[in-house]
């Protein structure tokens, strides 16, 4: 009986639509988190090393010292830290994870976290050999687990406006061959793909046109603005890549109203949504939900816990205490109640997590609103013809 209604909702396309929107108002969140609560850790983010083969203008990782980075020996006792026992879903990314030569290795540590559901990793793809012989091993083992396993592959625009964002030439053609391989043979390597772009001065005006090459070469393309990361210690970078200021802010408000209306999925909807009001907004507030409010953690390769990669300054280190002493630590919760209060709501950092309720709200009836009024546009302009 339940199958059968599900067939006959998907065949009603508006019946359909209508579930999608009531789920998804039902999962939002009535009160934003506010930092305090001790909830162990649902979403692990994972920067499994600092060596890095871009050289991103949004992004300074492969200045940073990667020496003394953990082994697989002392990862394996990392994982099995208490303070990781509920995490559900982990994101391996780095600096570029495909130049840790034993990553399955690594990968296989992870996979024996008690709750783990899901395991993504993301990559620039530049050595598509190497990346997908890790890929190939670590979805063989993620299969024997049960764990669903996604693949993300940076593309920042077509030829040389790729090439130009990573810092590096002729580096298009080694990141495309990476997904189109992917895509031809998908079961041999994930679950899941997509392809993501992060918007900065460089391709702001090149969007279309990269659009249009994803959607002609069938890409699940995805696109997130490029903003200030502690993490990757990009703060004296803004002025070189930032799409604050004009032009390049039209620019981008433009196409997240593009991306808005033209997405398959609510979700992205949504989260475009949530994008283009910040960057109309003279004081820009946080719509998009976020785990590490309150649910994340990162682990960096030297074992340096913190909150959020965004905002967060390291809380502590594994090797030197246990997870959960410095992750519940009284003061580390009074300085992530601080980062809520003071630096969330004006954070556009594509972070998932459950909106606020009132946020889902006020998207739909803004999406009901403009498609009125497209509608009644269209008859005008039919009429006065």
């Amino acid at each position: 009986m339940g199958k059968f209604l599900i067939r006959l909702i998907k065949k009603n396309k508006k019946f359909f639509l209508l579930g999608k929107v009531l789920y998804f108002l039902f999962a939002a969140n009535l009160f934003s988190p506010n930092g305090g609560r001790k909830k162990y850790p649902k979403v692990l983010q994972l920067p499994i090393t600092y060596r890095c083969n871009s050289r991103c203008v949004m992004c300074n990782v492969w200045r940073m010292d990667h020496k003394n980075e953990f082994s697989v020996e002392e990862f394996a006792k990392f994982m099995k830290d208490d303070i990781f026992k509920k995490v559900e879903s982990v994101g391996i990314n780095g600096g570029e994870p495909s130049l840790v030569s034993n990553l399955p290795a690594y990968a296989e540590k992870i996979l024996n976290l008690p709750s783990l559901k899901y395991l993504n990793i993301i990559s620039n793809g530049f050595i598509p050999q190497r990346l997908l012989l890790h890929v190939q091993k670590i979805y063989d083992a993620c299969k024997k687990r049960g764990i669903l396993f996604h693949v993300s592959i940076s593309l920042d625009g077509i030829g040389k406006i790729h090439d130009a964002v990573r810092g590096r030439e002729n580096v298009f053609e080694k990141t495309v061959a990476s997904i189109d391989e992917i895509i031809r043979d998908q079961a041999k390597y994930c679950d899941s793909y997509d392809v993501a772009c992060t918007i900065v001065k460089q391709n702001v005006n090149y969007l279309v046109e990269l659009d249009t090459y994803a959607k002609r070469k069938k890409y699940n393309i995805k696109y997130r603005l490029g903003i200030e990361n502690k993490r990757i210690g990009n703060y004296d970078l803004r002025e070189q890549y930032s799409v604050m200021e004009a032009p390049f802010r039209q620019s981008a408000i433009e196409f997240f109203h593009y991306l808005m209306h033209h997405s398959e999925h609510l979700s992205d909807r949504f989260k475009y949504y949530a994008i283009f009001k910040w960057l109309c907004s003279e004081k820009p507030k946080r719509m998009l939900g976020c785990y590490w409010q309150e649910e994340g953690i990162t682990l960096d390769s030297k074992g340096n816990i913190y909150y959020c990669a965004v905002a967060s300054d390291s809380l502590g280190s594994l090797r030197v205490e246990k997870g959960k002493k410095i992750f519940f630590d009284r003061k580390n919760i009074e300085y992530r109640k601080n980062i809520v209060k003071n630096v969330c709501n004006h954070c556009i950092h594509d972070y998932s997590g459950r909106p606020r309720f009132q946020d889902v709200w006020n998207f739909l009836l803004y999406m009901i609103k403009d498609n009125v009024a497209m509608k009644f546009y269209r008859f005008k302009a039919r009429f006065m013809l």
